[in-house]
């Protein structure tokens, strides 16, 4: 298994994790009904969208999921990165701030938003994010990792 597989897939193991949690709660919260678009609120199916680069497909059913959970920083995160993925710059960022203000800590939206950073010529505030992943997780993490590399012009699939 080459390294790209083995993030994608530690990635997508963390994500199931934190997905039955959430899963749970909407249920118990009584946020979903037995009739609700499947899609819209199974993160690891949209996870899978977004790995298969149905970035627009991912969005709608992201904003369905904020929509039942405004507050959930995993999915605003992923909202973020497919709308960036898109070219939607300014709705990416709004939605990386929010899932930073929800969870100061989210390292997928740190290292995420620092790639957009880098997109939109503001290198300097990528450093930051940087700097703030060294201090959230040191400099072993995946994401302190790729957004070095973004920085340093080693990654090319962000």
């Amino acid at each position: 298994m080459n390294k790209q597989n083995v993030v994608k897939f530690v990635r997508i193991a963390a994500i199931a994790g934190a997905v039955s949690l959430y899963s749970s709660a909407g249920f118990a919260a009584g946020f979903f009904s037995s009739s609700s678009d499947d899609s819209a609120t199974d993160l690891p199916a949209v996870v899978k969208m977004i790995d298969a680069g149905k970035y627009s497909d991912a969005i709608d059913s992201l904003k369905k999921m904020t929509k039942a959970d405004p507050k959930n920083a995993d999915v605003l995160n992923y909202l973020a990165y497919s709308q960036r993925k898109t070219g939607d710059m300014k709705s990416a960022e709004a939605n990386y701030e929010k899932a930073l203000e929800i969870n100061p800590d989210h390292r997928g939206a740190l290292e995420y938003q620092g790639e957009l950073y880098i997109q939109t010529g503001r290198v300097d505030m990528a450093k930051q994010n940087l700097a703030r992943l060294k201090d959230v997780c040191g400099t072993d993490c995946e994401q302190y990792k790729d957004l070095n590399d973004a920085l340093n012009g080693k990654k090319s699939n962000w």
